[in-house]
């Protein structure tokens, strides 16, 4: 598979329809398991983590995520993603997002963003330059 086709299953995998501020709808599903009738985890965390995202400025990234399953989702039905801006601040923005399925709460996550920032004072040393472990002697010959 080329990259482009990847690219292209990316881009429809995590695809929301903007219903409203800081509410989005899925448009594709996928199964977590072929033939099942539910969606993937995976999906519905990617879509929360978009959903998020696309409430923040574009220089602000993820750096901790918080997933909770309530109730499995299913893929016939869109998903609907409610998220709440619980804190804008200089350097850090926080999200709550809730997915809804039938006026049922299916998966919740909690998002804090980042904003970039210049590398700040480094308190480590440098690592030094040593051979792989490929490169070592074999423990069974360092005994003798």
């Amino acid at each position: 598979m080329d990259s482009e086709v990847k690219k292209k299953l990316v881009e429809t995998f995590l695809d929301l329809e903007q219903i409203e501020i800081n509410l989005f709808r899925s448009k594709h599903l996928i199964p977590g398991i072929p033939d099942s009738p539910r969606v993937y985890g995976g999906q519905i965390i990617g879509q929360a983590l978009t959903a998020a995202q696309l409430t923040t400025s574009d220089n602000f990234h993820p750096h901790s995520l918080h997933c909770y399953f309530l109730s499995g989702a299913d893929k016939n039905l869109p998903l609907v993603y409610h998220v709440d801006k619980i804190r804008d601040g200089r350097s850090f923005c926080n999200r709550f997002v809730k997915a809804v399925q039938n006026g049922v709460a299916v998966f919740t996550s909690e998002i804090s963003f980042h904003k970039e920032e210049a590398e700040s004072i480094n308190h480590q040393t440098q690592m030094p330059d040593v051979p792989s472990p490929d490169e070592l002697d074999k423990i069974v010959l360092m005994k003798k």
